[in-house]
């Protein structure tokens, strides 16, 4: 398999995923013979493909070996970017079941492992913080139990996601709606970073392509397609998230997601999945066993209630619930004085169990 052929027709300005993909069928799946094809044999072969006079001049303009070999060339001096296409063995084949699969991916890092679970954690940028918490919590433990945790690198749940599987010492994944060695958003480099190491970035995007409004929609399918079920934490009533749900229940995935208060924004999408049918993650350990996941391994917060003191064990069991609690609440609880409860709320906080959300308020993290 020449590869510079499969980078060529996945390279023409103008010509889509589902042209390419249609052109590549009428030409047996070997974009060389459509690159040596002469103008006449296109336009023959073009007939019910859906492809312009516009279409075929924009390929036959880029019939140019040096224009070719220079664009290839120049890819290949990119550091550290590598691509995947449907004949080759490492393409997801998650992802080769899709009618509109991408012709092409990008990636720097690695790709999903073809044996482990693969589930995508999605959901609002703008969210709260117990939802954040419980992005990062399912990261870490999904992570923790082998399983690729999938998420398009965006604020808020997804980022929360990818770090709390790279804490939980698992592989994360992020899908760009852009060139993989652009960071987007530019807050989110330091993961972007860290899921090169344990992970992947991927997109069907050249390098150098800018991020635009129109890819997220096209990085959705993408998302879910990687995934063998996608949870949603928190989505407003018409979130992009619901993209990502609409483009799983096509692909016959499991959707789940998180319920949440009645009322708060946030909410209002994942209450409404819920009621046309999502399953509810009701409980952490009920959810990965349902998976078919070893909830101890992804439940490291037991062990660590082990080498907990009494003071900090008792505050601790006060924090499961990802809420933040007040000092004085939690000091009327657990029925110590308040040096006490102070030093042991530090504790906590240097273990990397629990933060203070704002002044004299905590919650759990892990």
């Amino acid at each position: 398999m020449d590869r510079k052929y499969w980078f060529w027709i996945n390279n023409i300005k103008g010509i889509g995923n589902i042209k390419v993909r249609r052109l590549l069928k009428a030409f047996d799946d070997n974009p060389r013979a459509v690159y040596e094809a002469e103008e006449k044999e296109l336009k023959e072969k073009s007939g019910g493909l859906g492809l312009t006079e516009k279409d075929l001049n924009l390929i036959c303009d880029k019939k140019n070996a040096e224009i070719i070999f220079e664009e290839y060339g120049e890819y290949n001096c990119m550091g550290g970017i590598s691509f995947a296409v449907p004949p080759d063995g490492e393409y997801p084949s998650r992802l080769k079941e899709l009618y509109d699969r991408p012709n092409i991916l990008y990636y720097k890092g690695r790709l999903p492992c073809e044996d482990a679970r693969a589930v995508a954690v999605v959901g609002s940028r703008n969210c709260s913080e117990y939802g954040r918490s419980i992005a990062k919590e399912l990261g870490r433990r999904l992570g923790a139990a082998g399983a690729s945790v999938i998420s398009g690198l965006a604020l808020g749940i997804d980022g929360e996601a990818h770090r709390g599987a790279v804490m939980g010492g698992g592989r994360s994944y992020g899908v760009l709606a852009g060139g993989v060695d652009i960071c987007y958003p530019a807050g989110n480099f330091n993961i972007y970073m860290d899921l090169q190491r344990d992970g992947g970035v991927i997109s069907e995007f050249p390098p150098k392509t800018s991020t635009r409004a129109g890819m997220f929609p096209l990085r959705n399918r993408i998302i879910s397609g990687l995934s063998d079920a996608v949870i949603v934490v928190e989505a407003g009533p018409k979130s992009g998230t619901l993209i990502t749900v609409a483009h799983a229940l096509e692909q016959n995935r499991q959707v789940y997601a998180v319920p949440g208060r009645i009322g708060d924004t946030d909410s209002i999408g994942c209450n409404r999945l819920i009621s046309e049918g999502a399953r509810i993650i009701a409980d952490l350990d009920e959810f990965m066993e349902e998976l078919g996941l070893d909830a101890e391994s992804g439940g490291e917060n037991k062990k660590n209630n082990l080498l907990l003191a009494t003071d900090e064990k008792m505050l601790y069991s006060q924090l499961l619930d990802f809420n933040p609690k007040s000092l004085d609440t939690l000091s009327g609880v657990c029925g110590l004085p308040p040096e006490r409860i102070f030093a042991a709320l530090v504790e906590l906080e240097l273990k990397g169990l629990i933060r203070e959300t704002a002044k004299n308020f905590y919650m759990r993290i892990r």
